[in-house]
């Protein structure tokens, strides 16, 4: 073999990289073909959580802020994540008690909220149809598409296209989590489209002994669509209990450690950079996102604003304008 040979992937990369149309998706996206799907701010079983900090006085304190900023007592799931992931520093003071600890409680039944709130929504109503509709047009336009999501909702859909698959698609190479326990035989070798999950994705697991940052090798794809990843019950006791998720952060340096996110964000950058057309479906730019915010400033600086699509469906017209607004900055 020619040392200048490709491996496989490669191909398929430099392929990806030429394409002109890049599809960035937000929660709103996944709202719309499900409609039981959670919004950024919504009830995760609110009152429940609330239950389980109570007697911890810094989560339960927290937790109490959050939902009195919204008149309905509604959390904004990732500006709660990203304040308990990232940790201020009057959070370790002799005064806090166990602060550090009770937030890493409450990120945990956070997020183990959110995902029984998608479990349920995707037993519900789901437009199956215009999902994979949606999955033959990027397959068909070969669009790269870049999501902020952490469901598998589009990862499934476009899984059936037959031009993507979980091993290859993700933008580096990701085992399913049954490999831990079985062979590699008859294992799809390439993927057409590229999904980049830029804070990660609820069926990353890492194999059971890594702690963060993640090792990219140690991270599988564990999933029940396609039948694929559940169909040993005891694959689940060699996986790390938590999916990789990464809230949108203040602090880019968070993102950073994570080797996995690093590797997905430089080739988003090189999407953007080198794209001819970009659509925003659902997106509606977290002001706590500051590393998206860099991103996408510094990859589509010339870009014609004509070229820029921006698909968003708001409730009311405030909500509408602070929307453009923060696209316009």
């Amino acid at each position: 073999m020619s040392s200048h040979e490709p491996s496989p992937g490669d191909a398929d990369t430099a392929q990806t990289l030429s394409r002109n149309h890049v599809v960035v998706t937000g929660a709103g996206f996944t709202h719309a073909f499900v409609p039981g799907a959670p919004l950024l701010v919504d009830d995760f079983n609110n009152d429940a959580l609330e239950a389980r900090v109570r007697g911890l006085p810094n989560a339960s304190r927290l937790l109490d802020w959050e939902r009195s900023l919204d008149e309905s007592g509604r959390i904004d799931i990732e500006r709660l994540m990203t304040r308990l992931d990232a940790l201020m520093p009057y959070d370790y003071a002799e005064n806090a008690g166990n602060a550090a600890n009770e937030y890493g409680f409450l990120l945990s039944e956070l997020k183990r909220a959110f995902l029984d709130r998608l479990q349920e929504a995707r037993k519900g109503n789901v437009h199956r149809e215009e999902l994979k509709r949606f999955a033959e047009y990027c397959e068909t336009k070969g669009c790269c598409c870049i999501t902020f999501n952490y469901d598998d909702v589009l990862d499934e859909a476009l899984a059936q296209t037959g031009s993507w698959n979980p091993y290859w698609g993700y933008g580096f190479f990701c085992l399913s989590s049954t490999d831990t326990i079985a062979s590699l035989e008859g294992l799809e070798t390439h993927s057409v489209l590229r999904l980049l999950k830029l804070h990660g994705s609820i069926n990353w697991r890492p194999k059971l002994g890594y702690a963060s940052p993640v090792a990219i090798d140690s991270i599988t794809h564990h999933h029940d669509w396609g039948g694929i990843s559940l169909r040993h019950p005891q694959v689940d006791g060699h996986l790390e209990p938590e999916p990789v998720m990464v809230p949108p952060v203040l602090s880019k340096s968070s993102l950073v450690k994570q080797p996995v996110l690093r590797l997905v964000w430089s080739q988003a950058f090189d999407s953007l950079a080198t794209a001819h057309q970009v659509t925003f479906i659902g997106y509606s730019f977290p002001e706590t996102d500051m590393a998206a915010r860099t991103l996408f400033s510094e990859a589509l600086k010339d870009l014609p604003p004509e070229d820029i699509t921006v698909v968003n469906l708001s409730r009311e017209d405030p909500e509408a304008e602070m929307t453009r607004r923060r696209y316009r900055s």
